[in-house]
Order: C-alpha cells, then sequence, then structure tokens
C-alpha cells in the first residue's frame, strides 16, 4: 500500500509499533488528507485506537502531529478494533507448542542450561517436567497430571516422537532435550557457578553412586544433600521432614527421581513450601549416573532409537509401557498431527485486533494464527496493564491455528486461571473443533460463545468466576443464554 507513513501516537514511554489499517480511502478523502494515505504507524499501547474516533486522528495523520494520552484513551473507549498487520517488529521465534494439550518448550539443550541458571537467580518455585510419549498419554487419562503439566515453567521435550511430531505440524522443535542428558550438563554447570544439587529418590545405593559419579567427573560440583525415601505412595510419605531436609540444604536445583507422575504431582503438592528456584522430575535419570542401566549408543540416540535399547535391556518392565504408547502414538497423537497438518493455507495477510468492549477483552484474530502472529499476540499482551478482565478471542475468521499457538493459548489459560479469569472462543468452525479436540485442550480452559455479543451477554451477567470444569461435559459446549 503506498503513501507516506505517519506517527500518531509517541506519548507513551512503552513504545509499541505497528503498521495499521484504520480508514479507508473515502474516508482519508472526507477529512481533506487525500487518498494518498492509507497505512499509519501507531506508537504507545496495542489497541486503542478506534476508526469511529476521527476526528482527533485524522488531525494528526494530515499534520504528522502527536496525539494526546487523552484521545487514545477515549479512542480506546470507543471498542473499534483497529487492525494490526502482522509481521511488524518481530522476533524470538517459536517458544512453544502444544501436543496432546501438553506445552512443550522449543528450546535447545544449552537454550535449557541457561535458562535454568536464570530461574535461580529468581525468587520463588518453578517446575520443570521432561516429557515423553509415556507422559503424554498418562496425562489424557489424568486432569490432575494435565493440569500440573500445563501449569510448568518449563517442559522440556525428552522423546524423538515429540521432534517428529512437531516437524510434521510445521512448528519444528530445536532438539531433543532428554533428562538422562541434561544431568550431566546441570553437574558441569554446578561445578562451573557452584549450584548446589539435592538428590532427591531412587535407591539409596542408587543415589549415592549417583552422587559419587558426579563429583568424579565433575571435581567441584556441589552436592547440598540426597535423601532416598522408602518406596511406596505420596500418602505414605513423610514429608515434613523431607522438605525441612531439603530446605536446610539450601539448594539451588531439587532432582526428584519419583518416576512419572509422581514425581511431577509430588512438586506440585508443595510447591508453596519448596523453596528451591528449580525443581526437576528426572525419572530413572539417576539410574543411568549410578550405572545401574546403560545408555544407548550415540548413533542410537540421535536417531531417536534409544528406546528399542532399553526395550531389549528390560523387556519385561518396558514392554507394557512401550505398547501402550504405541497404540497412543496411533490412536492420539496422529489424529492431531493430521488435523493441524490438513488445515487451508491461506496466503492472505493475517492480523489482529484488540480492543475493550465493556468488561472484557476482545481480540479478533484474521487467517493464520500462528508464527509471527502468535508472537505479535504475545508482544500485544505484554504491553496491556494488566489482564484482571476476561478475554474473549473472535475466531470467526481464523482459517487455521498451528501447534504453537495452541501452545501460547494453554500459556494464557494458565495465566487466565491464576488471575480467576475466564478465556471465551466465538466464532469456531467445525475444523477449529476437531483441532482442538485432537489436541486435547480441554473444556476446563475455554468457555464458548457462537457470537461475541454472547459471550459479552454472558460475562455482563456476572456468571460465576472460571473455574475447573468436568471433562465429562459435552466438549467444547457453546454457552449462550444460560
Amino acid at each position: 500500500m503506498g503513501g507516506p507513513v505517519h506517527p500518531v501516537y509517541d506519548g507513551s514511554t512503552e513504545r509499541f509499533e505497528y503498521d495499521a489499517i484504520l480508514l479507508s480511502g473515502a474516508d482519508l478523502t472526507a477529512t481533506g488528507c487525500g487518498t494518498d494515505i492509507a497505512q499509519i504507524s501507531i506508537t504507545g499501547p496495542v489497541g486503542v485506537w478506534s476508526s469511529r474516533q476521527k476526528s482527533e486522528l485524522d488531525i494528526q495523520m494530515c499534520t504528522g502531529g502527536v496525539a494526546s494520552r487523552e484521545s487514545a484513551s477515549t479512542a480506546y473507549r470507543d471498542g473499534t478494533p483497529s487492525i494490526l498487520q502482522a509481521g511488524a517488529n518481530m522476533g524470538g521465534g517459536l517458544k512453544r507448542i502444544a501436543i496432546l494439550g501438553v506445552p512443550i518448550d522449543n528450546l535447545s539443550m544449552d537454550e535449557t542450561i541457561e535458562a535454568l541458571d536464570k530461574l535461580i537467580e529468581t525468587d520463588g518455585f518453578h517446575q520443570i517436567a521432561t516429557a515423553n510419549i509415556d507422559f503424554l498419554m498418562k496425562a489424557i487419562g489424568d486432569d490432575e497430571l494435565m493440569d500440573i503439566l500445563q501449569r510448568c515453567d518449563l517442559v522440556l521435550p525428552d522423546g524423538m516422537p515429540l521432534v517428529w511430531a512437531s516437524r510434521i505440524m510445521g512448528t519444528p522443535l530445536k532438539e531433543r532435550v532428554a533428562g538422562s542428558d541434561l544431568l550431566p550438563r546441570l553437574a558441569e554447570l554446578s561445578q562451573r557457578k557452584g549450584r548446589r544439587l539435592f538428590l532427591l529418590g531412587a535407591t539409596e545405593e542408587r543415589s549415592r553412586d549417583a552422587a559419587a559419579w558426579i563429583m568424579r567427573n565433575y571435581p567441584g560440583a556441589q552436592i547440598a544433600g540426597r535423601f532416598s525415601p522408602p518406596f511406596g505412595s505420596i500418602d505414605d510419605m513423610d514429608h515434613g521432614s523431607i522438605l525441612r531436609m531439603i530446605e536446610e540444604s539450601d539448594a539451588d536445583i531439587l532432582l526428584v527421581a519419583f518416576g512419572n507422575p509422581k514425581q511431577e504431582k509430588w512438586l506440585a503438592m508443595h510447591r508453596s513450601r519448596l523453596h528451591v528456584p528449580v525443581c526437576i522430575g528426572v525419572g530413572a535419570s539417576l539410574d543411568f549416573l549410578s550405572g545401574t542401566h546403560t545408555r544407548a549408543p550415540e548413533w542410537m540416540q540421535k536417531s531417536g532409537l534409544e528406546w528399542m535399547h532399553r526395550f531389549y535391556k528390560e523387556p519385561g518392565r518396558l514392554g507394557g509401557r512401550y505398547t501402550r504408547n504405541a497404540m497412543g502414538i496411533l490412536r492420539h497423537l496422529s489424529l492431531q498431527m493430521l488435523a493441524v497438518s490438513t488445515q487451508p493455507r491461506t496466503s492472505a495477510l493475517s492480523r489482529i485486533s484488540v480492543f475493550q468492549e465493556n468488561q472484557a477483552l476482545v481480540i479478533t484474530l484474521v487467517g493464520r494464527f500462528t508464527g509471527e502472529v502468535v508472537e505479535e499476540f504475545d508482544q500485544a499482551l505484554e504491553k496491556l496493564e494488566d489482564l484482571d478482565s476476561p478475554m474473549i478471542l473472535d475466531l470467526n475468521l481464523t482459517t487455521s491455528i498451528g501447534a504453537d499457538a495452541m501452545g501460547f493459548l494453554v500459556d494464557l489459560s494458565s495465566k487466565m486461571r491464576d488471575r480467576n479469569q475466564d478465556i471465551w472462543l466465538v466464532g469456531m468452525r467445525p475444523s477449529l473443533r476437531r483441532l482442538f479436540r485432537t489436541a486435547f485442550l480441554q473444556e476446563r480452559l475455554f468457555r464458548l460463545a457462537p457470537k461475541v455479543a454472547d459471550a459479552l451477554r454472558r460475562i455482563d451477567s456476572k456468571a460465576p468466576a472460571a473455574e475447573p470444569r468436568s471433562t465429562t461435559r459435552p466438549f467444547l459446549k457453546e454457552e449462550v443464554g444460560r
């Protein structure tokens, strides 16, 4: 589109620029500006400009002047969306995707170590999971585990099938980040920066041998403590004494080797009492360090055939699990890959609009919701002062949704639930409903309505705030006038 690009808003200390289509040629002619101005650049809070609020905007477009914060507020209250063109000021790349409802972070091993080291410098509790196909299959039938994985600070792809699936869906993960590879790198981090490790789980003998391996291969690494509770259920554990032991160790990284899902549920159970900044469920990784189990040759690891080596070593223990996982891939994962990969691939410009309507934030997604549009959506939300109001996603003109967008929505849903707010999806066509169903994005994450007006009506009626909803109800049932 031709014509000059004029700055409209520059009154905010937080600059946020987009090319925006606000006024038609006829509108521009009526203002006396002429028809050569088809695009303007908005710098300031996203979504504040309205095509109805022309009296102030047109003057600024003609003069190239700077609009005031007051006029921006007036336009924002007006409620008509600005159209934000995808692709402006993008960066950062693919962050996470969702596979069968579980968000998977797109990090290399080096990036994972860097991210964990940064988390150590922050306050609070951070739970990290290393997920493979077995995790996903268990989460499908375990709402508690699914909720825990969706709320984890990081979920690492510990399995080549996840990497392969991401490639088929067009949102490729960088690499497999296996827990058994992660532990030696954490030992190296401990040696290099003095990070203190606590080993929890495995048998006493295996825990001792794993600690000895770390000290032998990484002299100077810091083992803050280790403990092997008796084998049994979570209910049978002496939680108080274990938590005191961890607290007194002043550990930076807690490695929990209870196996999945016990280790994930134990960490989530004590998230308010654990004061270790990085807590990771590591499964059988301590067994590998201790020498009890041997890793497959490197070529098998890189080619995704490590499972064959483990099955050969432990057919009795792993045979049933691998059979279930293979059936799960055929029954569930293949359906999500098919639903994602067969969506329309339009070449039309994708764009979003963000505006406030009464007590809700309304976001319209036009075209393909993937790639740069996800990044743009994320940046737009970061510029908002808060997310303390319901959110409505208008999908009437959304042609396709990528696995990266689904990962973003899972993360956004967790943040909104923490604020006791709902996300409403409106105008979902059958193909999108099928996609959400195959991706196991359960009804408890979202509410549905046929139109924005219906969602606003439900919100304005002061319906009960978002709570986990039973998955026994019909999947993604639209709520109208209840």
